[in-house]
């Protein structure tokens, strides 16, 4: 009896993944348990393993496939000649069939649409269909044709002079005027950045956002920090601190530590701290779970783990998955103040920029303060304004006066 092998869903996010390798062939014998593929899915790059024995007869999905589906077929162990299935891409009996079949359906709908361009009216007066067409549809002459598609040009913006509005060569004097460039290079997303695109589209869609600033003095957050790194091995950044502060602030006000869900709030128990990671195919969120209870230390040896991880695309779904709150820190760029997108299905992230030497007036003196300024992007729908602006505000205070923090941290040594 065959068994159809399906494309995993490796994470809640995952609809549709990369193929990116086979590492068996048609013939071989697998054992449950035995490595199969490589898939690449929205978050990094992860073996699948058999759930069953078997030997590999039909392999339906070539190696360098993108945008499979999730659970539908990749391959089949035990295959006889007379399988049949109802699934249309079970029928089929590679990628190249289906390829083709595709097409066939394709050009048999297209035929079967409506092409007439001029439809002579009862009062003998030609009227136009505005129907949108591809450069292959649109009326050009081949001339035409060849160079839009060389150049790159959008014929959908240029009107035809000749006959029946024909585009002919003259119209393309106005190419210049959108901007269109003979050598653009086009390139597909890989699946993180569909990803990012897609959920950074829905999220400012969908999710009412509201901004609020914060300044802070840092200068005893920097001289702590000083002296833990003059008596550890581990040195701890300034953005490990961040992330135990913005942890013990959440577990101050638990009202935060909610997001929205179908009409329904969820009220987290545990507070785990989402890190954005910039990586070359996008943008990565791995988490620190229990982060109020951690120690300065043992965060920061988990945030180097995972962004070691994360740059390897070996982070595994629960490492990346959840969270219930956000932070992204951009200040190693120099860049002094921004707002981020809230990370779904969470209700706040916050963004920090660089420390800076600013002028400052106190006791009508002007000193020199190492300031930062952080935004708190919340969900409108779950945090009010006075909500989200006291967990701002106790972030603030605890970088602002950090002995409690350090005092909090169990693996941290008296300095």
């Amino acid at each position: 009896m065959s068994t159809k092998i399906l494309m995993p869903a490796l994470s809640p996010t995952m609809t549709e993944g990369n193929l990116s390798k086979w590492l068996v062939k048609e013939g071989d014998k697998v054992s449950s348990g035995d490595v199969i593929a490589e898939i690449e899915t929205d978050k990094a790059t992860m073996e699948i393993e058999s759930a069953d024995e078997g030997t590999v007869t039909k392999i339906l999905i070539k190696e360098g496939t993108e945008s499979v589906p999730v659970n539908s077929p990749i391959a089949v162990l035990d295959g006889e000649d007379q399988d049949q299935s109802s699934d249309r891409k079970d029928d089929i009996k590679n990628t190249d069939d289906y390829i083709k079949t595709e097409e066939k359906i394709n050009n048999k709908e297209e035929t079967s649409k409506e092409k007439i361009l001029y439809q002579p009216s009862k009062n003998n007066i030609k009227t136009v269909k505005e129907d949108k067409l591809s450069n292959n549809q649109i009326k050009a002459s081949p001339i035409v044709k060849k160079i839009a598609k060389e150049d790159g040009i959008n014929l959908d913006n240029i009107k035809g002079s000749g006959p029946n509005g024909r585009i002919i060569m003259k119209d393309l004097n106005f190419k210049d005027k959108f901007n269109q460039k003979i050598n653009d290079n086009y390139y597909s997303p890989s699946s993180i950045r569909k990803v990012i695109a897609k959920r950074t589209t829905e999220t400012k869609q969908n999710v009412p956002h509201f901004y609020i600033s914060i300044e802070s003095n840092t200068d005893k957050l920097i001289e702590m920090r000083k002296k833990i790194n003059e008596n550890l091995n581990e040195k701890i950044s300034i953005n490990d601190i961040l992330v135990k502060a913005l942890a013990q602030a959440q577990a101050l006000n638990p009202a935060t530590n909610v997001s929205w869900s179908n009409g329904k709030i969820i009220k987290y128990e545990s507070i785990d701290v989402s890190i954005a990671v910039a990586l070359k195919e996008g943008l990565i969120t791995p988490i620190i779970k229990n982060a109020d209870k951690k120690g300065l230390v043992e965060i920061s040896l988990e945030i180097k783990q995972l962004v070691k991880k994360a740059n390897k695309g070996s982070l595994l779904p629960e490492e990346y998955n959840g969270g219930t709150i956000s932070i992204s820190n951009l200040g190693m760029f120099g860049i002094t103040e921004f707002s981020a997108i809230i990370n779904p299905p969470q209700s706040s992230i916050l963004a920090v920029g660089a420390i800076r030497k600013i002028p400052s007036v106190e006791n009508e003196a002007v000193v020199i303060r190492n300031k930062l300024k952080s935004t708190l992007s919340a969900d409108h729908r779950v945090l009010d304004g006075a909500v989200a602006a006291k967990l701002l505000k106790d972030f603030n205070d605890i970088i602002e006066d950090p002995f409690d923090l350090w005092l909090m941290s169990n693996d941290m040594k008296i300095i």
